[in-house]
């Protein structure tokens, strides 16, 4: 072989992978997961944010020192096989621990297979040595890691509306306390890792109490901004998915953050124009909720027509409105495509 193909196929090589990295890495789009729901698994090629997931404490360290890692090994392993990249929310309670310092049980917003309680972990000390454990078997350093682990987990979303208690039953203090421990040991443990705030439960107003007061005191801590909207019963929607809202709310307090939708629910909103709308208020991904998730499920219609959008809108890299019913969206190489939102189907 010349020194000349020699270079070229060395050169095929590593384009070939650029691409692959680059088109992976590169989607605004995502799903809730569960592995148990054939229909809830994911699309290949984009985010999966597994919900409630296995990486709840309880259900790795079901009692002290002893740890199973079959079921969130699962989940890993699909994701490689799928090429997603899995957006983690960490869970930071066990019942053996809990009961350790006789917390109160709380309602399961999950059912038996998630945690009894969901108050502040009694030990710091036990919670750290639960939390080492799962990212150095999944942050690819060649140490400790899971067998076979190609795709390590970079994305760390810590803890879930905290601000309600149906998913922590603490203050806003121990809140702080645990985002802040969390994020600051997997930096320490992983470099090249990604903090996910823990997701606000939309922008009513006992929302922007909760998050006006946290987020000067999580600032520093965290590298993308989440937003949740989940519609009521009866639909009822934002247009922008809170988007515009929560963007308000962060300039308010000087925080410049990329936002991230980790759940969105679309109601009665119409889907082409309402994801266009969050896109161009500043949201970079939107997590879809799934076709079968709990409350209000989005049309045939309206899911055929996310999909298409999908397919053909994928991998931006800003958007902006031009018209009422209009956007334009521009890509990584200076390329534009426009889309008018009452004559797309």
């Amino acid at each position: 072989m010349t020194l000349i193909k020699k270079y070229f196929f060395i050169f095929i090589f590593i384009f070939s992978i650029f691409i692959i990295n680059f088109s992976f890495a590169d989607s605004n789009f995502g799903d809730l997961t569960e592995m148990r729901d054939d229909r809830m698994r994911g699309k290949e090629n984009q985010w999966v944010r597994p919900h409630p997931g296995p990486f709840i404490w309880n259900g790795i360290e079901r009692e002290k020192g002893v740890f199973s890692w079959e079921e969130v090994d699962k989940y890993v392993v699909y994701a490689q096989e799928h090429n997603q990249k899995t957006i983690a929310t960490i869970w930071p309670h066990a019942n053996w621990e809990q009961k350790s310092c006789k917390r109160k049980k709380a309602r399961s917003p999950f059912g038996k297979r998630f945690t009894k309680y969901l108050s502040k972990p009694c030990s710091m000390e036990s919670y750290k040595n639960f939390l080492v454990k799962l990212v150095d078997r999944y942050d690819g350093d060649g140490e400790n890691d899971m067998p076979g682990l190609t795709k390590p987990i970079k994305y760390w979303q810590i803890m879930n509306e905290p601000e309600f208690k149906m998913f922590f039953k603490g203050t806003e203090e121990d809140f702080v306390e645990i985002f802040n421990f969390s994020s600051k040991l997997i930096k320490s443990k992983q470099k090249d890792s990604v903090i996910v705030m823990a997701g606000a439960a939309g922008m009513f107003p006992e929302n922007k109490k909760f998050w006006k007061s946290a987020l000067p005191k999580i600032k520093d801590h965290f590298d993308i901004a989440a937003i949740h909207h989940i519609t009521p019963p009866d639909g009822k929607c934002d247009k922008e998915f809170w988007v515009d809202e929560f963007s308000n709310l962060l300039k308010s307090l000087n925080i410049t953050k990329p936002i991230w939708v980790t759940e969105a629910m679309l109601g009665k909103c119409k889907v082409i124009a309402t994801y266009a709308r969050a896109f161009a208020s500043g949201a970079e991904v939107i997590i879809d909720v799934g076709v079968n998730a709990p409350g209000m499920k989005m049309t045939k219609g309206a899911r055929k027509k996310l999909n298409k959008f999908i397919k053909e809108y994928d991998g931006f890299d800003s958007v902006k409105l031009i018209s009422k019913n209009e956007a334009e969206f521009t890509y990584k190489d200076g390329s534009k495509k426009s889309l008018d939102f009452k004559k797309f189907k």
